[in-house]
């Protein structure tokens, strides 16, 4: 494992020094910065029209969950476009700039390489998700009480989501030295998975309720309700050991022989 560390470490810092991880990083803070303004400035409309109106059951809405709940849900929708952009140069680069032959000479298992880029992917995910935590402090400050249910909850369904997509925008990388294709592969693949759900609708019943469990969304949306379910968590993971083992074969092959 000390060459997947290794590893984990060149590609950490190597994405953050170029201009496509700095943009990747500020463009995704800022999204996430205008989500929770909407939500928190959605919350203060619908309690001064309660108060207006006298609306009965509006305290059953906690403030926890409609804003931070609800962020949490909306930030894995922008997992469809920052994922593409985290996963695209992972061996794709390698690749096209020869350094992946180079990685091959070293002490290192086909196993070691690809948990190493793995890794280093989930990284760069928790650095970008780590500072969207800090708006638990805003909601404090607006003296409302925290439900840590929903925060815990929402928190790993996000990282299981993206860690999931991870797997899958890797996969698409090892196909091709082209990081444009790649990209698109992985995005192209995400939107069809986020689809899913409404395609399902036109079918009959019983492939509707089959194709419907492949859905990422659907097992994704119970927890940043501070629901977790065993069988979302499960999906989830043999998303990320499905993806990860094609991963693995492909880089695998150029030992193989015909």
């Amino acid at each position: 494992m000390t060459g997947s560390w290794a590893l984990l470490k060149k590609d950490f810092a190597s994405y953050f020094r170029s201009w496509v991880g700095v943009l990747t990083l500020f463009g995704f803070l800022i999204m996430s910065g205008i989500f929770f303004t909407l939500f928190v400035l959605g919350y203060g409309q619908l309690s001064l029209e309660a108060a207006r109106q006298a609306y009965e059951g509006i305290g059953d809405i906690t403030l926890t969950g409609f804003i931070m709940g609800a962020f949490l849900l909306n930030l894995g929708v922008l997992l469809l476009f920052l994922v593409p952009f985290l996963s695209m140069r992972s061996l794709a680069e390698e690749k096209r700039s020869g350094t992946l032959e180079l990685l091959y000479t070293y002490p290192l298992t086909d196993f070691e390489i690809v948990l190493g880029k793995y890794l280093s992917l989930l990284t760069q995910l928790f650095l970008l998700f780590l500072p969207t935590l800090t708006y638990v402090l805003v909601v404090k400050f607006l003296k409302a009480k925290v439900d840590w249910g929903i925060i815990a909850g929402g928190s790993l369904g996000f990282i299981l989501l993206g860690a999931s997509f991870l797997s899958l925008g890797l996969f698409f990388s090892s196909l091709t030295e082209n990081q444009i294709i790649a990209s698109g592969l992985t995005f192209t693949s995400l939107m069809l998975l986020w689809m899913l759900e409404w395609l399902v609708g036109f079918l009959p019943p019983v492939w509707s309720t089959r194709l419907g469990g492949l859905a990422p969304f659907a097992h994704f949306r119970d927890f940043p309700l501070g629901i977790v379910d065993l069988t979302d968590v499960s999906y989830f993971l043999c998303s990320i050991v499905f993806f990860f083992f094609l991963t693995l074969r492909v880089v695998e092959s150029r030992n193989w022989k015909a």
